[in-house]
C-alpha cells in the first residue's frame, strides 16, 4: 500500500513539476516557452459567430535573447469554407499594449495556418520586446482576422473568468476576473 502511495505522489509531483516547462517547436528547433489566455472583448458587427468572448491563446518563446509570440484561437463559422479555400486566419501585424503605455509591434512574417476550425499566426520578438515583456504586463493585444467572407479587427484583453464553488470575499460572487502577469511568466523562460 506504501509503495502504491508513493508511486501516485511522485507520478503527480512528476507531472506537476515538468507541466510547467512549455516548449515551441519552430522550423524543427524547440524553444523553452511559457503560455497563457486572453479573452476578446469585441465581437464582429456583422458577424456575431466569429469571435464573441474567445479564448486567445499566446505562446512566447525565447530564442537567445530574442524571441517568438503565437496567438490561436478556435473558429468555427465558415470552418469548411475555410479550410477548403485557405482564406481565414490571423492576418497582419499585431501589437501589444504594455501597462506602462508603451507598445510591442510584430510585423507579419507570414508565418500563419488555419486548420480544422483552429488559425495560428506566429510572430518574432526582439531583444528589446523580451526585456519589456519583463519589465511591464501586457493589457491588450490587437490583432486582425479574416473569414471566408469578412475581415475585422479585435482586441483581446488580459483577462479570463473563473467560477468558484464558493462566493469570493470581496464581490460576494462565485465568478471572478483574475489577469495573467507576464512578467511573473517571462522568469520561467531560462
Amino acid at each position: 500500500m506504501n509503495k502504491l502511495l508513493s508511486l501516485i505522489f511522485f507520478c503527480f509531483f512528476t507531472t506537476t513539476v515538468f507541466s510547467q516547462n512549455t516548449t515551441f517547436l519552430h522550423k524543427g528547433t524547440s524553444y523553452p516557452a511559457i503560455t497563457f489566455t486572453f479573452t476578446t472583448y469585441v465581437t464582429y458587427d456583422n458577424d456575431p459567430r466569429l469571435l464573441p468572448d474567445k479564448d486567445v491563446n499566446v505562446t512566447i518563446a525565447k530564442k537567445g535573447s530574442a524571441g517568438y509570440i503565437e496567438l490561436s484561437l478556435i473558429i468555427k463559422s465558415d470552418k469548411e469554407l475555410c479550410d477548403y479555400f485557405h482564406k481565414c486566419g490571423i492576418f497582419g501585424d499585431i501589437s501589444l499594449d504594455m501597462a506602462n503605455g508603451k507598445k510591442i509591434t510584430c510585423k507579419d512574417l507570414g508565418i500563419s495556418d488555419f486548420i480544422e476550425g483552429k488559425a495560428t499566426a506566429v510572430y518574432q520578438l526582439t531583444a528589446q520586446d523580451m526585456l519589456l515583456l519583463q519589465q511591464s504586463n501586457i493589457e491588450i493585444i490587437n490583432f486582425s482576422m479574416q473569414t471566408f467572407s469578412e475581415k475585422a479587427s479585435y482586441q483581446a484583453a488580459n483577462f479570463h473568468h473563473f467560477y468558484s464553488e464558493t462566493p469570493d470575499e470581496f464581490t460576494k460572487k462565485k465568478e471572478r476576473v483574475e489577469t495573467t502577469k507576464v512578467p511573473e511568466l517571462m522568469k520561467l523562460l531560462k
